[in-house]
């Protein structure tokens, strides 16, 4: 997981890729294949696209382990059965998209896709030679507008945490906490982060005492 000056076959280092992430993370799973490593501990890319298919397509199975006796074993084996599929058939499912009654569908039609764009970095991320990208103009907006959200859902951290971005600033956490911290770093970066994602987020974090011990006690990530 090493960063890199070597090009990879899915970057485009001369600019932005103006396809929609979907399309770029279903290329990238088409081309490396179910066992390549993501950086989500024990997950390989197969585990990552059964947890895309499972949260778009198939969510009514989604608490197939959670549920007790003869109901959660039922639910788990058509969970199984659901993902039982050719890499490349699972591939095309989630290229194609969820279907209109999905909650995460409209979910990722609220944030831009935001979702799409994480598990993509932590595909690609695990690769080795990977370099940060550039995102388009429009994922950038969508990522500054969500990033917000996502703090909501994952940053559980005492501390007044800043972030800093080429466009802007956006407080985050809780305003009447003791610490405080300022997180600078691309937009995309800052979203890695947020997220929990420490291993390969390109970040530079300043704060005070109280804000930094905060930081090592609290977490992050969903």
């Amino acid at each position: 997981m090493t960063p890199s000056s070597d090009p990879r076959p899915t970057d485009h280092a001369a600019g932005t890729d103006p396809r929609p992430e979907r399309a770029q993370l279903a290329d990238a799973l088409a081309q490396l294949g179910p066992a390549a490593p993501t950086i989500l501990p024990g997950w390989d890319a197969l585990e990552l696209l059964d947890h895309l298919l499972l949260r778009e397509r198939f969510w009514t199975l989604q608490l197939g382990g959670a549920l007790p006796g003869p109901a959660g074993t039922a639910l788990t084996q058509r969970k199984e059965a659901a993902l039982d599929l050719p890499w490349e058939q699972k591939v095309a499912l989630l290229r194609e998209g969820p279907g209109r009654l999905s909650p995460a569908g409209r979910a990722d039609a609220l944030t831009g896709d935001l979702e799409l764009l994480i598990h993509h970095e932590d595909l690609r991320r695990a690769q080795d030679g990977w370099r940060p990208r550039r995102v388009t103009a429009e994922v950038e907006r969508a990522a500054w507008r969500g990033i917000g959200v996502f703090a909501r859902l994952s940053l559980r951290v005492d501390a007044r945490v800043t972030l800093v971005s080429p466009r802007g600033g956006k407080q985050v956490g809780p305003r009447l906490a003791e610490g405080s911290l300022r997180v600078h770093g691309e937009v995309l970066e800052l979203l890695l982060w947020v997220t929990g994602r420490d291993e390969v987020a390109r970040v530079q974090i300043q704060g005070d005492e109280a804000g930094l011990a905060a930081l090592r006690e609290g977490r992050r990530g969903i």
